[in-house]
């Protein structure tokens, strides 16, 4: 069974934005950059489940993981069943955000799909903004 662990250290500027209650099961950044265009990037009905899909994968990234993660795992960090969660990464997978290998006990989820159109948005908004 799948349990939610507590962290030690929070770092001082974290603690800043966010109160330690809501903080002590971890946290994961966001981009200022996909908050700037998050609205045009998540769309429809399933727009909060997508973007609680991306969140969890984002959170499980680290530098020299030793194994990828279950979709089990990841759907619970997203707070969903996985049936669910499967579908919203397949839509994602549709949309060019995600790429996934692996089976679903180990599975590798690229995000360079939704990376690459975040910075096609605020460059166009940005752009918009100097004309």
């Amino acid at each position: 069974m799948l349990e939610r662990k507590k962290i030690d250290y929070i770092p001082a500027v974290i603690q800043a934005k966010w109160s330690e209650q809501v903080l002590d099961e971890g946290f994961t950044p966001v981009p200022k950059r996909l908050i700037r265009c998050m609205h045009r990037v998540f769309t429809g009905q399933d727009a909060i489940d997508d973007l609680r899909v991306v969140l969890a994968v984002i959170d499980y990234r680290r530098p020299n993981l030793s194994r990828p993660p279950s979709v089990e795992f990841l759907a619970f960090i997203a707070g969903m069943d996985v049936e669910k969660f499967k579908e919203r990464v397949g839509d994602l997978q549709e949309r060019g955000f995600f790429t996934c290998t692996g089976p679903d006990e180990a599975v590798s989820i690229g995000i360079d799909g939704l990376l690459q159109r975040v910075v096609e948005l605020t460059d166009e908004d940005d752009q918009l903004a100097e004309a």
